[in-house]
């Protein structure tokens, strides 16, 4: 019973529950189907006259401590790990566990739960119109910061929670505050064993990627990397970038079992393909869409100064570890989920640029397949363009290589993005293969402002279309580095741009007007992250379910209803 509720509005069982006015009534919970289901990450609690039926405390155990007392239930509180509460508790209010009580009590766990809910209406603000509108009726807590939508997944036994594990995350920055934690770190599995102190070998199997080792880093994001420039004939910089993953007692290990450290990759033009794994660490203060460096004075294209790297504050390469072509597609194949996302960079892109424009898309969509970084030989400097537009078109045979060795490697669903120039490799390749290749042989294919002559561009599409299950092409009029392009091609329109007459549309091409985010897409240390959010979130939205647009309320067909739509035009 409800001593607040008349009888006519008490519950009429405890899978009952009294919801605020307008909301939906979630039907009752099955106990067996939960254990081990993936639940919908984005938390709902309503506040006004719930009465919690007394199995949902078992399932949202954690919750239900925080809340029992505002909802006047007077079920007994389950059995919860204490470790899991002061996690929790650390997260959301930044202290480090040892500045945390030994025991968090339930007001304790209420207190800072509703604190994080009086910043609901502010937390609104990070959400999609999408999302606002499906949500009207419920607080929403978004956990973390970079991802379309979370799971939380629970084990239960028959008095508490045994673990938690969210696998998906969204990000939360508040402009005028500081960013929220996730309430718990991810943490990646090695895509390959890696020696610990001790010699001690880390299982790269580790259940869910979990691994439970202090010192790993949880902010590194580990991939592969293929590609054809040639090696630096610098040596690893043990202070520097790379270095061991780990060092034992004696002098740090930079060779291990058939993979060699590396300091990078040159602009220059290598006949053979050099493949191995990059480790990236990605700073605390990391902001969505960028990619923080250490501020730089230029002056004609010449670098003056450059500040101090600081690993808190900025991108930092970690190792680069070189293999033979073999071993590396037998540790592609080792890999548990065989989905891929090659990112394929563009014009004036250094190695190490490449390498940090993938570590940050791989960080920001939060993927969770393999991610592999194609990089080919361009200077990084824009008075090399027309060699640039060389080296790219002398790719085209080594990119084939890689998306073969993928399928070698047991990947049955290989998406790729490409960026400016990087679809001249990309297009190009795809079309001239299609008569060689599977139907399916790419799952999506995105091509992001495509530094490519605008007719060639339109001729080469239907045949990348026989090899293809989805084609996405973002353009975008303000894009300063494809307007350089134009200007270098002599004028010739870019198939990336998007002029008073619109942009490129084809029969099976998901053709995206982007213009409205800003003068950079993929650009380096650009400060438009807040609304370059929402085109990861459509990105994330894109790779995950494979769906069309509009994926977003943002996204809307151009022209307006009732008129069929031709393409789509991003208006926030």
């Amino acid at each position: 019973m409800r001593p607040d509720l008349p009888n006519s509005q008490q519950p009429k069982s405890d899978n009952d529950c009294i919801l605020p006015s307008g909301a939906a009534r979630e039907p009752p919970l099955d106990e067996e189907k939960l254990r081990d289901e993936r639940l919908l990450g984005l938390l709902h609690f309503h506040f006004e006259g719930c009465a919690v039926p007394q199995h949902w405390l078992k399932y949202l155990a954690v919750w239900s401590i925080a809340f029992a007392t505002s909802f006047g239930s007077s079920y007994a509180q389950p059995i919860v790990a204490e470790r899991d509460v002061l996690q929790i508790c650390e997260a959301f209010s930044r202290k480090a566990p040892e500045r945390m009580p030994a025991i968090v009590q339930p007001e304790a766990a209420k207190n800072f739960v509703g604190r994080y809910a009086r910043f609901s209406d502010r937390l609104r603000g990070c959400l999609s119109a999408s999302e606002r509108e499906r949500e009207p009726n419920s607080v929403t807590f978004l956990i973390q910061n970079t991802q379309y939508e979370s799971y939380w997944k629970f084990l239960t036994d028959s008095n508490s929670v045994q673990w938690i594990s969210i696998e998906r995350f969204r990000p939360v920055t508040l402009a005028d505050d500081e960013p929220w934690r996730a309430p718990f770190d991810v943490i990646a599995a090695p895509i390959r064993p890696t020696i610990k102190p001790g010699g001690t070998k880390i299982d790269p199997d580790t259940q869910g990627g979990a691994i439970q080792d202090s010192r790993i880093d949880t902010r590194i994001v580990e991939f592969f990397y293929a590609t054809n420039r040639k090696q630096s004939d610098a040596p690893p910089d043990v202070e520097g970038h790379p270095q061991p993953a780990f060092t034992s007692d004696g002098p740090p290990v930079y060779s291990l079992n058939g993979w060699a450290a590396v300091s990078g990759y040159t602009g220059e033009r290598n006949p053979d393909l050099s493949v191995g794994i990059v480790r990236v660490r990605v700073p605390e203060g990391h902001h969505i869409g960028n990619i923080e460096l250490p501020p730089s004075l230029k002056l004609f294209g010449f670098e003056l100064r450059r500040d101090t790297l600081d690993p808190t504050k900025h991108f930092t390469i970690r190792s680069i570890e070189k293999t033979d072509e073999a071993k590396w597609i037998r540790t592609l194949a080792s890999t548990k989920k065989k989905k891929a996302l090659v990112f394929v960079h563009g014009f004036n892109t250094k190695f190490r640029d490449a390498v940090f424009r993938a570590a940050q898309i791989t960080w920001d969509l939060q993927f969770r397949g393999t991610t592999v970084l194609f990089s080919w030989p361009s200077r990084g400097d824009i008075a090399d363009y027309l060699y640039d537009k060389e080296s790219a078109l002398a790719s085209r045979t080594a990119f084939l290589r890689v998306i073969d060795d993928l399928y070698k490697a047991g990947y049955d669903n290989i998406d790729v993005i490409a960026h400016s120039m990087g679809n001249l490799i990309a297009v190009e390749a795809l079309s001239n293969s299609a008569a060689t290749r599977s139907p399916t042989a790419i799952a999506q294919l995105i091509m992001v402002a495509p530094d490519v002559d605008r007719d060639m561009f339109v001729q080469d599409i239907p045949g990348v279309a026989k090899v293809t299950k989805g084609l996405t092409l973002y353009a975008s009029k303000n894009d300063k580095a494809l307007q350089l392009s134009k200007r270098i091609a002599g004028g010739i329109p870019r198939a990336g741009d998007v002029p008073d007459a619109g942009p490129v549309v084809l029969p099976g091409l998901w053709t995206i007007d982007v213009s409205l985010i800003g003068d950079e897409l993929f650009g380096l240390n650009h400060n438009t992250f807040a609304t370059t959010r929402n085109v990861l979130n459509d990105l994330a939205i894109l790779l995950m379910e494979g769906k069309p647009p509009p994926r977003l309320v943002e996204i809307r067909g151009f022209p307006e209803p009732p008129q069929k739509a031709a393409y789509f035009r991003y208006i926030p």
